[in-house]
């Protein structure tokens, strides 16, 4: 993430300084937790659904917004990543598979889906070629142009290998552009994939950690689907899965001391960060609960204003958003 530095004025500066917006701190009460019961450990994605619903809540967020032509252009990007989904699907197109290790790989506690998923035929070159095919760009900067023609000039190998290390979380600078359509191709195949995993057989990874596809979260969500109203699961930057994670506990380093909940009056109440004192990181927090509407991907990018407040407050982002990369 970028670094940004606060300046505090001193002297008559402070004094005619304007107005900065002010971070709204709560605190977090474990006896409102209103959870009942057990919940399901993953829920896991539905493609026919998932970008299909992001590209409308990202067509809502975009006019009027100070970064609406950037969420115009994710919208796009969702829009055929939705249409990509549903030719597959139409096709009779086979999910890929886990690699053949799946049983050891569960066995010691590792994600099924891995680097070897992409490499599946019908898998993620595939769904990088469809999707470039179906991307509308309209007004979007010329940048983003030069990064699909920079993806189509690049031979299968290149492009598998950006593949692989955007899945594994490295993201090349000189090829940022190139990466966010990337990742949004990992996202139709990865969600394919998990979509048809076993969801018994999943296990708990680590803090932090999608346990279909070891990708990060992109946010936390507190939930309203049954039999899961009011858990709070973390949402996979990847393959859309979502994992239910303890309410009041770091996401990163799984601390639950120093938790506390900020948010901003210039963005919705439903979104909040929640920081941990003893790592100094921070995630973003949707309560989709009381707005259903609220998407990890789109919302995250929307409320950035919370990212400018919280770093300067000495936190730094431990989730991940592979479509805003900053």
């Amino acid at each position: 993430m970028a670094r940004f530095f606060k300046r505090n004025p001193a002297g008559d500066e402070a004094a005619q300084a304007p107005k900065r917006p002010k971070l709204h701190e709560l605190q977090p009460d474990p006896d409102r937790i209103g959870i009942a019961g057990s919940v399901p450990f993953v829920q896991l994605p539905v493609p026919a659904d998932l970008f299909a619903n992001r590209a409308l809540r990202l067509q809502r967020l975009a006019p009027d917004h100070p970064m609406g032509g950037y969420l115009d252009l994710l919208a796009r990007i969702a829009t055929a990543q939705a249409a990509v989904q549903a030719s597959r699907a139409a096709r009779g197109v086979p999910p890929a598979e886990p690699h053949p290790d799946v049983a050891m790989r569960l066995e010691h506690g590792m994600p099924p889906i891995s680097r070897h998923t992409l490499e599946a035929p019908d898998a993620f070159p595939t769904c990088l070629d469809a999707l470039l095919d179906a991307l509308d760009l309209g007004p979007a900067p010329q940048a983003a142009h030069d990064a699909v023609a920079a993806l189509r000039a690049a031979s299968a190998d290149e492009r598998l290998d950006l593949g692989v290390q955007v899945f594994e979380g490295a993201f090349p600078v000189a090829r940022m552009a190139e990466c966010v359509f990337v990742a949004a191709a990992l996202q139709v195949c990865l969600s394919e994939a998990a979509a048809g995993l076993d969801r018994t057989a999943l296990k708990a990874v680590a803090d932090g950690v999608c346990p279909c596809c070891g990708g990060a979260p992109v946010a936390s969500l507190i939930v309203a689907w049954t039999p899961a109203d009011k858990a709070r699961y973390l949402a996979c930057s990847l393959c859309g899965s979502q994992w239910n994670h303890v309410r009041i506990r770091c996401t990163a380093c799984g601390s639950g001391e120093a938790i506390s909940y900020q948010s901003l009056d210039e963005v919705s109440k439903d979104i909040q960060v929640e920081t941990c004192g003893t790592c100094h990181s921070y995630i973003k927090h949707l309560h989709q609960h009381r707005d259903p509407v609220l998407d990890p991907v789109a919302d995250d990018v929307a409320s950035y204003g919370l990212d400018f407040k919280i770093v300067e407050e000495g936190f730094r982002k431990s989730g991940l958003n592979p479509l805003f990369v900053i």
